[in-house]
């Protein structure tokens, strides 16, 4: 579907990719930092896309909206405004400003995103998280046996640690005693995550995809997520796992709705492959980073089928509004993105050869560890099995030196 919008929206967003799940025209505009990649969308949507110039350099979604231009651009549509993830910060600024905020509670995604209150929230199904319990760290107990210790946020893989040494542990130790933590069994298998929408009662459930984590040389960190593979799911090894990562998203959609939650919300699902079981992993109470790459690849799916379904951003922007979403979410075949962020050892990326290939690459200005530099996005799957990249996704590895 093409989604129309009576009510004019400006989505204000750090990176520009994380409001381009739909186009910027008619009444939704999109502000963002100047950036080459921006200066393209802008090329293709002058009249809706606004760019911010500043000396200091990218500023984050607070900093754009405090900007005069900013608040210039949002009063003159009298327009709601929508972020990628909304802040207390920003609550309180919206509330100044008189703004129509149309983000779910900042307080709401802490509870239900933190590792510790998110037990809490969760109630009976906790159960569905891997065997875990809350303790000081420094009364954490080393046995011998592999563990992962979680501080309550945690985040593309910063505050994740896997403790294999009394050594490891005695560092965090030392550093944060007092600090609580979430202490996890180790467990090997393929990650999943999947995009969902709250629209009211109805919870929709979009297109698992296989969560890639710590590839090097994207990342230098073990647990950050470097990309999705919505191929990858569809391999009859994994058609058992899918059924349940669909039910577990409606449990957790069905929570989520009774809490006041509305719009896209995303988890990860991990596969125990020891022991045959699958278990919540981890709930992101925000517009998941992989929920643009897959509206595009519905967007393709639907011109390709003539076929009238919606897609998880589309259905977000609904949600949010409060109109109903009619149908369900556009099925997504194949399609693979990858991420190059920034690492301690510095690397060049071949972006002339990826685009020959047909592959497109989106550029970032980021200087921060961790932060994404390039995202490698393709209509194709990139990975042949857990942790084993394709003849594609070596390709792209490859571009990567």
């Amino acid at each position: 579907m093409n989604l129309k919008i009576e009510k004019p929206i400006v989505y204000v967003s750090r990176d520009i990719e994380r409001a381009l799940g739909m186009e910027p025209e008619n009444s939704y505009f999109v502000i963002s930092n100047d950036s080459k990649y921006g200066r393209e969308v802008q090329k293709k949507y002058p009249n809706n896309v606004w760019l911010i110039k500043d000396l200091d350099g990218i500023l984050d979604t607070y900093d754009l909206l405090l900007r005069p231009e900013v608040q210039k651009i949002i009063s003159e549509h009298g327009a709601s405004v929508l972020v990628f993830q909304n802040t207390p910060r920003i609550e309180r600024l919206a509330r100044e400003k008189g703004w129509s905020l149309l983000n779910p509670s900042a307080k709401l995604a802490k509870e239900v995103e933190e590792k510790i209150s998110q037990i809490k929230w969760l109630g009976p199904d906790a159960k569905l998280l891997p065997p875990h319990k809350i303790v000081l760290v420094k009364n954490v107990k080393c046995d011998g046996k592999k563990f992962v210790l979680q501080f309550n946020h945690s985040h593309t893989g910063e505050g994740t640690y896997v403790i294999d040494t009394s050594l490891k542990l005695e560092k965090l130790r030392e550093k944060f005693p007092e600090r609580e933590c979430r202490v996890v069994n180790f467990i090997n298998g393929p990650v999943f995550t999947v995009n969902a929408v709250v629209a009211g009662k109805k919870v929709l459930v979009g297109n698992p995809s296989y969560q890639i984590t710590g590839l090097a040389p994207m990342t230098d960190l073990p647990f950050s997520t470097i990309g999705n593979d919505f191929a990858l799911p569809h391999d009859p090894r994994y058609r058992k796992i899918r059924g349940e990562i669909g039910i577990i998203a409606l449990n957790i959609g069905e929570r989520m709705a009774k809490s006041g939650w509305k719009g896209l919300f995303g988890i990860d699902i991990i596969y125990d492959e020891k022991a045959g079981k699958t278990y919540l992993l981890e709930i992101n109470a925000r517009q998941p980073a992989s929920a643009v790459f897959e509206s595009k690849l519905q967007k393709k799916s639907v011109s390709k089928s003539d076929s009238n379904g919606v897609s998880v951003f589309e259905a977000h922007v609904l949600a949010l509004l409060g109109e109903p979403v009619i149908g369900e979410l556009t099925s997504v075949p194949s399609g693979g993105q990858i991420v190059k962020r920034v690492t301690e050892k510095d690397f060049k990326t071949d972006i002339v050869s990826l685009r020959k290939r047909g592959l497109d690459v989106i550029e970032y200005e980021n200087d921060i560890h961790n932060r994404e530099l390039f995202r490698i996005q393709s209509g194709e799957g990139i990975m042949k099995g857990h942790g084993k990249l394709n003849d594609l996704g070596n390709f792209i590895a490859s571009c990567i030196r």
